[in-house]
C-alpha cells in the first residue's frame, strides 16, 4: 500500500534517529522525579476511580 502524501524528494537522515549504546549507558536517571511521576499517576487514578462500595 502506498502512502498518498509520500514525497520521494525528502531524504532520511539516519544519523538523527540513531541511538548509540553509549548514550543509553551514560544516561543519568532522575529516580526522584520518576518515583514522583509514578506516585502521582496512582494517586490521580485512585482519586478518579469509582469505589466498589459506590457501585452497589
Amino acid at each position: 500500500m502506498e502512502a498518498p502524501n509520500h514525497n520521494p524528494d525528502i531524504t532520511f537522515d539516519e544519523e538523527l534517529y540513531t541511538v548509540e549504546w553509549s548514550d543509553i549507558e551514560n544516561a543519568e536517571i532522575d529516580y526522584e522525579n520518576y518515583l514522583d511521576d509514578i506516585e502521582n499517576f496512582f494517586r490521580e487514578d485512585f482519586e478518579n476511580d469509582i469505589l466498589e462500595e459506590e457501585i452497589y
